[in-house]
């Protein structure tokens, strides 16, 4: 199997897109157990997607990971076994209540939520038969290479999208405060929202910022290194994004790839069809909330977004005055009627429309909650944005043609590099021509007219030249096309389930407490036969977490304010004196304690005050 870039499905229709926008795989979620509760899909949605994906040779994981309750265990083993008869090519489990069910005979992905992020996690995994782990994001190069030589197991990253602050499958706090678990798909997002930051005293020391909202990832530039180190899926978080995403940043990727296989051909692609795009993908004008390439070089840089949890855009310039509809800017900025503009009004992302610009003036739709001194940024480019839905995306897989004369008929043949072959064949006297060479370049030209089918020409070949009309030839090559592609799209062996090792490795800890997320039986008996022991139920089966750790996140307060006695940050967010003692982030009636563990350079956040005991 070659380098896989994988795209995410919120449904079947952005399933299809990605894939002819150049994915080799697509992950979309079931109608339940999915971890998305807003991308939920029936066994309708998959059956097409699937049958798309087999004509690129492409593949459909199916993600089934949120925690499981035992009420659901059955439900659980039924929809898979349905997304199994559906053709999905693997499942994406979490829970390890999975292991202990009859499940079909798929290969199974551990998901990030079953927190892949030590050498030690991964091999036990892979001993207990999964084929794939989808890593931690927050892993560095090194890490991820000491997983790779740790762990006989395929290993998937992310290298686009939206990032978790909390380290993955470890974060509760959502559950804690919000009763949505983000383990079982619920999660309300509560680091986006805006925190104060206080001292012990309870001064406010930072007041309505997103003190937990961190950027956006993108590895675009980092594929070679990941491969080296042993990657071999290039993953795209986004399942709740919408198509003008999809078709921007699956294309982004699949240029980065290409460009990095027509160096190294020995990397391999995971899939058929080469994709020609009619437009130049830019992932800084779809969603994103600042790109940054987290910690994979292993150091520490400023991750935040205190402002503005959501998408801002270009800076476009900032308002020096005002009146009316009018605004004036400090610069003259390339804005066209219809952008949208965004910008930070308090705590939150506001915006409105452009109606006409004039120079440095611009007229917008909405013009009451901008001030002298806003910052404005442009959120939707309408003209870029048009170039983008109009532009013709196309995924051509490269066959061979035969032409020959069998008795008394003419036979065309098309091969894909897959070897499946399909011919069709008409009958006829069929002469030698007048002119060899006008002949042999009307069939080249009659036989290359694949333009309404997922093919190209890659090579002609005809055993003895002779005439055949122009009719004739068009009717073999739609009717040998059509049936390459049926048979393209008919389903075909599957790779089976990696059995589990006589042994399993060791768990990294025997004392299983609530985060390894323990939420029903069977679970419970899987871990026991591992060797562990179950001190405590998943978070999701207790009532209070108070006073217990319900978030671990590489991203620190203490560096991001410039605080840091270890590593020196170039750009705090303000040059404010740190406090002596304990530090405290609040909403409303929620209170978390900062914890710093300096020697493994991460942040913990501990529950003081929890409104759903009140």
């Amino acid at each position: 199997m070659g380098l896989e870039l994988l795209a995410p499905a919120r449904n079947a229709e952005q399933g299809i897109l990605a894939l002819r926008c150049g994915a080799d795989a697509v992950y979309m979620g079931g109608a339940r157990f999915g971890a998305r509760q807003a991308a939920g899909n029936g066994l309708e949605d998959f059956e097409q997607l699937t049958q798309e994906a087999r004509l690129w040779d492409a593949k459909v994981y199916a993600t089934l990971n949120t925690l499981l309750f035992d009420a659901e265990l059955e439900d659980a083993r039924r929809q898979a076994w349905d997304l199994y008869e559906a053709g999905v090519d693997a499942l994406i489990i979490q829970d390890m209540a999975y292991l202990e069910l009859d499940l079909p005979p798929l290969p199974l992905h551990a998901s990030t939520q079953a927190a892949c992020d030590s050498p030690g996690k991964v091999a036990f995994l892979a001993s207990a038969g999964f084929s794939r782990a989808i890593l931690a994001r927050e892993l560095s190069l090194g890490e991820i290479q000491a997983i790779h030589g740790a762990a006989d197991v395929e290993l998937e990253a992310f290298v686009y999208g939206a990032l978790c602050v909390g380290e993955s499958g470890h974060c509760y706090l959502s559950g804690a405060i919000c009763d949505r678990s983000g383990n079982r798909g619920e999660c309300a997002q509560p680091c986006r929202a805006p925190w104060n930051l206080m001292d012990a005293s309870g001064r406010v020391i930072v007041r309505d910022k997103h003190l937990l909202s961190i950027r956006d990832m993108d590895l675009s530039g980092h594929l070679e290194a990941l491969a080296n180190a042993g990657i071999m899926s290039f993953k795209i978080e986004g399942r709740l994004k919408d198509a003008d995403y999809v078709k921007n940043v699956v294309s982004h990727l699949r240029r980065r790839l290409d460009e990095l296989l027509e160096r190294r051909p020995e990397l391999g692609r995971a899939s058929l069809g080469a994709v020609s795009h009619a437009f130049t993908p830019d992932p800084s004008r779809t969603f994103q909330r600042g790109l940054s390439t987290y910690r994979i070089e292993g150091e520490r840089q400023p991750m935040g977004t205190p402002d503005a949890a959501g998408h801002l855009g270009e800076y476009m310039g900032q308002v020096r005055s005002i009146q009316g509809d009018r605004v004036v800017l400090d610069e003259i900025a390339d804005l066209h009627p219809g952008d949208g503009l965004a910008f930070v009004d308090g705590s939150e992302v506001t915006g409105t429309v452009v109606n006409a610009v004039e120079g440095r003036q611009v007229f917008v739709q909405e013009p009451s909650r901008i001030r002298p001194g806003t910052r404005l940024h442009r959120n939707m480019d309408l003209h870029w944005l048009k170039a983008l839905r109009g532009a013709k995306v196309e995924r051509r897989i490269p066959v061979k043609a035969f032409l020959d004369f069998p008795e008394g008929a003419v036979r065309l043949r098309l091969e894909d590099p897959a070897g499946l072959m399909a011919e069709a064949q008409g009958t006829g006297d069929f002469a030698a021509p007048r002119e060899a060479i006008a002949a042999e370049q009307a069939i080249r030209d009659a036989l290359a007219r694949l333009g309404n089918t997922p093919f190209a020409l890659a090579e002609l070949h005809v055993t003895e030249l002779r005439f055949v009309p122009a009719s004739a030839l068009n009717s073999l090559r739609r009717e040998a096309a059509a049936a390459l592609e049926a048979l393209r799209r008919t389903p075909r062996p599957r790779e089976k389930r990696r059995p589990a090792a006589p042994q399993l490795r060791l768990l990294p800890t025997l004392d299983l407490d609530f985060t390894w997320n323990i939420s029903n039986r069977a679970a419970r008996s899987f871990y026991e036969r591992a060797g562990g022991k179950v001190m405590e139920p998943a978070a999701e089966l207790q009532t209070n977490l108070q006073n217990r750790v319900v978030m671990t996140t590489r991203h620190c307060l203490r560096y991001e304010l410039g605080w840091c006695h270890v590593h020196a940050n170039p750009e705090p967010w303000q040059r404010l004196k740190e406090p002596q003692g304990p530090l405290f982030i609040e909403n409303g009636a929620t209170r978390l304690e900062c914890r710093f563990d300096c020697a493994q350079c991460r942040m913990e956040l501990v529950l003081c005050e929890n409104p759903r005991r009140r």
